[in-house]
């Protein structure tokens, strides 16, 4: 494209900016954008306005209410409806209507896929091949994993990004210019968990506390429609028009595959309002809360009014009768626990009756909540009828309140905290949930959990598109040296580690005042098995060690795998994990290892060692040795065959790979400045995070590469070394 050719209003700057021979690349490439959720709505809105005019959009999931606040490209008619397909449909609206015939020809397309990009039937190396450039706006590291490796063994360039709250980065990584990938350095521990089993099949305790958090916010939040448990008309209606249509058999529009059950997970997702919905909205009016947030410091209940004390914990009575036993026992007569292992128990109504007998200030220790008897102590478990009798403290609590409005969710705040640990402990005897928290520990993990930011997704959307450009102007180079202009070779025009930065977004300014930070990209990590092809090696009789040896000495023990899958040969002879029986491998324990299934381990055999909990994996190259000696116990220096037990008889060689760090060794926040690689684990889709160390922020830490070296940035003067912000958590939460 020339200046002279015509060009649409809105490309303009862009042409102004870049050159017209960069725009007609923009025009004329071929982008491959993976995850559709709050990255990814961001990303092809920008994509769009800028002129690119032929993307491939993949994602799983499908749309659900709680999508719609962040998610701009979606409204309340599409839930239920595959993000992908709703949102490449609004992108091509926005694609700058064509000027010229030769655009006119070449047409604008948007192409969704819903399916999984972890599919090898389709989504495979010579699918990813066809493209001049993939970006990543997923929100688990399976399929970064997956994608990072497709990119690799395509030698497609791939821009990398993702969110924590205020925190985000991009980076680029290209084989060609030898980036560091996604997995030359360990990730975190991340848990990822859509929003339906918030709502309606929790399994740990975290599930409950944030479901509890929800419910306060319902309950006692200035905007009772900030809360993901909110029922409105207009989305139900949608969702139950969404849910006829996946009945009348139009099962691929309404996404049954992946996360696609979450459009249908419980009775709001079905179009069916909730049997607590509009008793918590009277009890809200009871309360005084929404004029509370006008700004009304009149008192419900004052002092010695035993009517209207009776008035708010009757009407208390009926919105946990509502949330703990009869939507209970709806969900069990729609068999929506059928396939449960652990079938939800209501609440009894012996337990319930304590919330109408509930007194506060001086009385009998039984008659009190717990956190007003003699013997509390923040350490102590509840029981159910504790649990009932601090909800109805804090219910009467806030209608004897004069502190006005009433503040959002404080972990500090003692009503609120005392409310969440009561209701989330509640949920987690229904669904018979352990361990049981206290109002300690409770508040550590509530303390820690941060919704996503849309305006963070926003931001670094953008620097995406940025980098697309620094990517297609080097692809322009290389093209036109390979043309005949120069002898093809790699210089600072076509290496992506000169023209890119992996930038990362702060929440706080430095020094400096900047809340960018661009640094090089990092070389690779030598030791990485991925991008570098490294294992470790293994010396160690296998006539004589058994698979529950290696599994306890050196899986465990010297690499730290907590949760591990074991492959001989491609076939799993044990694994553990959430949902893994463990007895269906436990045959293979006690075996030796050179008589284990599929051929056995013996000299020169190799053995894959997974552990998605902490995101590890490894190829072990395994020796035979059965002849150990061992320094001779005088002065002589002479050797003597080793006495030791067999089990310590073994050799590690190669560097170990280094798992995630435990809550315990990164609370201090001092032991994470260099190792981690911030490549977030979460975007966007309705995240709500979980960082274990609640009193430590995030902090921003010496950018290092992964030799140990710190790197320069586009902003160091003077000597300053550039600071990098730590996005990688302990323990994710995401909720869609």
């Amino acid at each position: 494209m020339s200046t002279d050719t015509p060009c649409p209003p809105l490309l303009r700057g862009i042409r102004s900016a870049l050159g017209p021979t960069l725009l007609t690349q923009i025009l004329q490439s071929k982008i491959l954008l993976v995850g559709s959720g709050g990255i990814g709505c961001e990303l092809l809105k920008n994509l769009a306005l800028s002129g690119f005019r032929n993307v491939d959009v993949i994602d799983l999931d499908t749309i659900d209410v709680s999508n719609l606040n962040r998610q701009f490209l979606f409204r309340s008619q599409h839930v239920g409806m595959p993000k992908c397909v709703v949102a490449s449909e609004a992108a091509l609206k926005m694609v700058p209507p064509p000027l010229s015939s030769q655009e006119d020809a070449m047409g604008a397309k948007y192409t969704p896929y819903h399916g999984n990009v972890c599919d090898n039937s389709k989504f495979n190396v010579p699918y990813v091949q066809k493209f001049d450039l993939v970006l990543n706006a997923l929100d688990n590291i399976a399929a970064r994993r997956r994608v990072n490796r497709l990119c690799l063994a395509a030698n497609v360039p791939l821009v990398e990004a993702g969110t924590s709250g205020y925190l985000g980065q991009v980076t680029v990584i290209d084989k060609s210019s030898n980036t560091e990938c996604y997995e030359c350095q360990p990730k975190p521990t991340q848990k990822v968990y859509p929003i339906c089993t918030i709502r309606s099949t929790p399994s740990q305790p975290v599930h409950c506390i944030v479901w509890a958090k929800e419910m306060y916010k319902l309950c006692f939040g200035p905007n009772v429609g900030d809360s993901m448990l909110f029922e409105d008309e207009e989305s139900l209606k949608a969702e139950k028009a969404a849910e006829e249509e996946k009945e009348e058999g139009d099962e691929g529009a309404n996404g049954q595959e992946g996360n696609g059950t979450a459009a249908a997970a419980d009775s709001e997702e079905s179009g069916e309002k909730s049997t607590y919905m509009d008793l918590i909205v009277g009890l809200r009016s009871l309360l005084g809360v929404d004029n509370a947030n006008e700004g009304d410091e009149k008192k419900v209940l004052e002092s010695g009014d035993d009517a209207k004390r009776k008035e708010v914990l009757s009407k208390a009575h009926e919105s946990l009768t509502a949330l703990f036993v009869t939507e209970i026992e709806k969900q069990i007569g729609m068999d929506r626990y059928k396939t449960a292992e652990k079938v939800p128990v209501p609440v009894s109504s012996d337990d319930l009756a304590k919330c109408t007998t509930t007194i506060t200030g001086e009385g009998e220790d039984h008659l009190l909540p717990p956190t007003e008897r003699k013997d509390y102590a923040p350490t102590q478990i509840w029981s159910p009828s504790d649990c009932i009798q601090e909800l109805a403290s804090c219910f009467l609590d806030v209608a004897t309140s004069t502190n006005q409005p009433l503040p959002e969710f404080d972990k500090d705040d003692d009503m609120a905290m005392r409310f969440v640990t009561a209701a989330s402990n509640l949920r987690s005897y229904v669904f018979q949930i352990d361990p049981i928290q206290s109002l300690y520990s409770a508040k550590g993990i509530a303390g820690n959990i941060i919704p996503a930011i849309a305006t963070t997704n926003a931001i670094v959307a953008g620097l995406q598109v940025l980098q697309c450009f620094h990517i297609l102007k080097a692809q322009l180079s290389a093209s036109s040296k390979s043309d005949g202009n120069g002898d093809g070779a790699v210089d600072d025009t076509t290496n992506l580690k000169k023209t890119c930065r992996y930038t990362y977004c702060l929440r706080d300014k430095t020094r400096k005042g900047y809340y960018l930070q661009p640094t090089t990209l990092p070389d690779p990590n030598p030791n990485c098995f991925v991008c570098r092809n490294a294992i470790i090696s293994l010396n160690l009789n296998t006539q004589e060690w058994t698979l529950d040896m290696l599994l306890s000495r050196v899986i465990k023990k010297e690499l730290g795998f907590q949760e591990p899958t074991i492959l001989v040969g491609g076939d799993i002879v044990y694994e553990e994990g959430e949902d893994i029986d463990p007895s269906e491998y436990a045959i293979n324990l006690p075996k030796k290892l050179v008589n284990l299934p599929s051929g056995g381990v013996a000299h020169g055999s190799v053995i894959r060692i997974e552990d998605y909990s902490q995101d590890l994996e490894v190829d072990v190259n395994v020796s035979h040795k059965d002849v150990w000696m061992m320094k001779a116990d005088d002065d002589s220096g002479k050797e003597k065959v080793d006495d030791r037990e067999e089990i310590d008889k073994f050799e590690i060689g190669g560097k170990k790979p280094v798992a995630a760090a435990t809550a315990a060794d990164s609370s201090d926040g001092a032991k994470d400045n260099a190792a981690q690689d911030p490549a977030a684990e979460e975007d966007d889709d309705d995240d709500i995070e979980i960082i274990v160390d609640d009193d430590t922020p995030a902090k921003d830490t010496a950018a290092v590469s992964s030799n140990g070296k710190k790197r320069k940035t586009d902003m160091e003067e003077d000597g300053n070394k550039a600071k990098k912000a730590k996005v990688d958590t302990d323990d994710v939460i995401e909720i869609e």
